[in-house]
């Protein structure tokens, strides 16, 4: 923060950068916030950052595909309402695959008892 946003009204700055409130960038930089995974991304994405640089160096199963950074590149183009959105659409969907993988497990151990 101190290298790209320096001097009095620095957090503010910050926080506008990032789409956020100055007192929640405040407490994620004082450490009395955590910073998620979701957060960190778009910390990155709004930062010109790379991928998981907040994470440090990444592993070498973490080297993302050309198509995933042109993902991670639209998704940063979206304001913070339609980032959070999408986000809340891929959770439902995962939530709903879930459901599906365990009932088939269900189905498939029944089935599995019958015989």
């Amino acid at each position: 923060m101190t290298e790209r946003y320096p001097g009095r009204g620095g957090r503010s700055a910050l926080a506008a950068r990032l789409e956020r409130q100055p007192g929640y960038v405040s407490r994620c930089l004082n450490g009395s916030k955590r910073i998620g995974e979701a957060f960190a991304r778009h910390v990155e994405l709004r930062l010109q950052l790379p991928a998981f640089w907040l994470d440090g160096l990444p592993e070498p199963d973490q080297v993302l595909s050309a198509r995933q950074l042109d993902l991670l590149r639209g998704f940063a183009e979206l304001t913070a309402e339609q980032q959070d959105d999408v986000l809340s659409q891929v959770a439902e969907t995962s939530r709903r695959n879930r459901a599906v993988y365990e009932h088939l497990a269900r189905r498939l151990a029944a089935d599995g008892a019958a015989d």
